[in-house]
């Protein structure tokens, strides 16, 4: 029987311990010393008896076919046209073009049929006690010391367009821009609409908002937040940065929006159009633009309530209702905008001085004027 080692696993050292992590059946293997040895020997396709070259006497080649065959059964080795291989073959050709750490992480976090579920209740009863003793991060921050620009309140004259299939389907991304400076009111009520809290309702916690004490701290012990779009958990891990760039009222530089009292906190950061420019992705119509929004998650907010990897799709999917907010409301204040991922991270990271350990650069929605 022919055999190789498993394309869609990995070696991972985890506490000293060296172990093999098979990604689609969510199984875990402590590995012996040596066993790299047959780990590099079957990187290709041979037979399974061959390992026994390994040994230097009888004793020791029996010992190695012994392991392989042990690896075999677990599916760490695979049999050449088996079950596994062809999975294995199906998915390899499916996920080339993303190369192996995108397939490694989908395929970890997917829920097979029998995955256990938790439910809502068991979710509440264990977070009321670790609320004791392990409270969650503040829900809004701000950066101490900062430059403060109070914003004005949302003037609703800035909608142009206030039907929602109307705005629907006027939505579109336009990569071409006009002169003008974008207007701060205008700038300011996208911000408030699509970041700002919403104040608590009457009704069961589904139909809730979110109560804040006077300095705009939350006072709901878990720190759960309520906007205008969802997020899992009511967690809301997707922080604003403004890039103004050609805004009223603003000098040009980096902004970080503090959501909880509606200010933007100067970052003391601008960048000129190249390096803006390099910043997202060569794209050089970014050049013309009167503002961006740059989108950021801080993990440990979600972290806090859902403690399994599969949570890091939510980071994404949170920017994506978000940034789709902010697409209706640019459309409805008659601005042209863009969305993008297409970013150098580390570029942005230190525009807006976020640790890449704890503070995830996603995506920007880029914002100007109409042209004429």
């Amino acid at each position: 029987m022919n055999v190789r080692l498993s394309g869609c696993g990995a070696l991972l050292w985890d506490a000293g311990q060296l172990v093999w992590d098979d990604y689609l059946d969510h199984r875990q293997f402590a590995l012996t010393d040596g066993v790299e040895r047959v780990l590099r020997w079957f990187t290709g396709f041979r037979d399974l008896g061959s390992v026994r070259e390994l040994g230097g006497d009888p004793d020791e080649a029996a010992h190695w076919h012994r392991v392989a065959t042990v690896l075999a059964q677990h599916d760490i080795l695979i049999a050449e046209n088996g079950p596994r291989h062809q999975r294995e073959q199906a998915i390899e050709e499916a996920w080339q073009p993303w190369g192996p750490l995108a397939r490694a992480y989908h395929f970890s976090t997917r829920s097979h049929a029998g995955t256990a579920m938790r439910t809502a209740e068991q979710d509440n009863e264990d977070l009321e006690a670790k609320v004791l003793t392990d409270p969650p991060p503040p829900a809004f921050w701000s950066l101490p010391g900062a430059t403060r620009l109070a914003l004005p309140d949302a003037d609703p004259g800035v909608w142009r367009h206030r039907d929602l299939m109307d705005v629907l389907h006027r939505r579109r991304s336009r990569r071409y821009f006009g002169p003008a400076a974008l207007p701060l009111e205008t700038v300011a009520a996208l911000l408030k609409t699509a970041a700002g809290p919403l104040p608590r309702a009457e009704g069961p916690l589904t139909q809730a908002g979110v109560d804040l004490d006077p300095d705009g701290v939350v006072t709901d012990s878990w720190q759960r937040v309520f906007k205008t779009s969802p997020s899992g958990g009511a967690r809301h891990p997707t922080e604003f940065y403004l890039y103004a760039r050609n805004v009223q009222g603003l000098e040009p530089g980096a902004y970080h929006y503090a959501a909880a009292d509606h200010t933007l906190e100067f970052l003391g950061r601008r960048l000129d159009d190249e390096r803006l420019v390099a910043a997202v992705g060569d794209q050089d119509w970014v050049a013309g633009a009167g503002a961006l929004i740059f989108y950021t998650s801080v993990i440990a907010r979600n972290q806090w309530k859902y403690t399994f990897p599969r949570v890091y799709r939510a980071l994404m999917m949170d920017v994506g209702h978000l940034s789709q907010t902010v697409y209706l409301l640019a459309t409805a204040a008659g601005l042209h905008i863009t969305f993008t991922a297409a970013l150098r991270d580390q570029i942005v990271e230190e525009l807006l001085g976020c640790d890449p350990a704890r503070h995830l650069v996603i995506g920007t929605s880029v914002i100007g004027a109409p042209s004429r």
